[in-house]
């Protein structure tokens, strides 16, 4: 594995091109978002290996908030081949990483591994895809092709692509770069922008989970038992799911699904026509079962003290017992002694008020991933 000292180089620049009209996505690409960061900004995060980064823009006071070096086109409103001149005049090395704003997916390595083929007497290193398409903003340069830039402008060509007719060209292909055919996407239109937010939001898309955590003898059940009922009232969907330190089994001896699990089926299915359930016969890793319940808005289990969900805590004080976990550490506390270190708490009778908290934090984290 590379460390950060491997992946840093002398005398290397790069350029981000930032400079278009963004016309067939109808705003500024640059600004979309990918996550919580802007392309430009993840990009800006994806050549952090290079000794200068140059920001190609249209206007120097353009994106304030990129440190880079703002370079303006020597000339307006003569596309990308005029902003790639442009910067590379104003380079301080001689190869140079090229990539546009519309490639937020291509990283440090992906660049790293192209370099090795910018080799002596080499101009330019190109990915091309499997249908012959050159991704010639997204492609290591040489600095000194400027002039030939410059002399192509001059004749009112702007194509990028008519360059490579003058430049000693190696042509690498996508799919033999690592991970290649996931990085190198452009990213033009709302219909391609689309394609690639669903994959980032996936995890934060999942159904929210909350674990209610007693010692036994607390009540916790009967606790879940009525507030079921109460959140069903407000038209959620409510899945649950108990935690069980034994062996158990729900197959009755001899039936059927009995003989076939201990055959070894790895999966065993019964469905009726009012329910249906699907017996996991191997170790089962909690986080990825959760993962397979859709179709609910909101998923309890009864236990999992060290899993890795929001918990709310359930505390009786004839009990005599000290509390499971910090107050502190829960999301919520249910209980009939004064808690000081939690900002939401409950009292054990009032099943009503737990049921609107939780109302709320569904809400909340359906906004929140709205605006991801």
């Amino acid at each position: 594995m590379k460390t950060e000292s491997d992946k840093k180089k002398s005398g290397i620049s790069a350029i981000i091109l930032c400079g278009g009209k963004s016309t067939r996505m109808g705003k500024d690409k640059a600004g979309l978002l990918i996550g919580k960061k802007t392309f430009l900004q993840q990009i800006e995060e994806h050549v952090s290996g290079a000794d200068e980064v140059l920001l190609s823009v249209k206007d120097r006071r353009d994106y304030p908030e990129i440190e880079a070096r703002h370079i303006e086109d020597l000339e307006q409103d003569k596309g990308p081949l005029m902003g790639l001149c442009s910067a590379l005049k104003e380079c301080s090395h001689e190869r140079v990483w090229v990539i546009s704003c519309d490639m937020p997916l291509v990283d440090w390595d992906v660049a790293q591994e192209l370099e090795d083929y910018l080799m002596d007497g080499i101009d330019a290193v190109i990915p091309v895809d499997k249908t012959g398409k050159k991704y010639v903003l997204c492609a290591w340069y040489r600095k000194s092709v400027w002039k030939i830039l410059e002399e192509q402008l001059k004749t009112g060509d702007y194509k990028v692509q008519h360059v490579l007719e003058n430049l000693r060209v190696c042509y690498v292909a996508v799919q033999g770069i690592t991970d290649g055919p996931g990085k190198f996407y452009n990213i033009n239109t709302p219909e391609e922008y689309r394609k690639i937010i669903p994959e980032k939001k996936e995890k934060a898309q999942q159904t929210p989970v909350v674990s209610f955590v007693a010692y036994s003898g607390t009540g916790k059940t009967t606790f879940l038992e009525k507030l079921i009922p109460k959140l069903k009232a407000y038209g959620l969907k409510i899945a649950i799911v108990k935690h069980d330190g034994h062996r158990f089994d729900i197959d009755h001896e001899g039936k059927d699904s009995d003989r076939f699990t201990k055959a070894g089926a790895d999966v065993t299915g019964l469905i009726s026509s009012e329910k249906a359930v699907l017996m996991d016969n191997r170790t089962v890793d909690p986080e990825e079962f959760l993962k397979k319940i859709d179709g609910v808005d909101l998923i309890l289990t009864e236990g999992f003290k060290h899993g890795p969900w929001p918990k709310i805590m359930l505390h009786r004080k004839e009990n005599r017992k000290p509390m499971p976990l910090r107050p502190e550490e829960c999301l919520a506390v249910i209980s009939d002694v004064d808690v000081e270190d939690c900002e939401n708490v409950f009292p054990l009778d009032d099943v009503g008020k737990t049921a609107v908290f939780l109302l709320q934090y569904i809400q909340q984290n359906m906004q929140h991933i709205e605006n991801l």
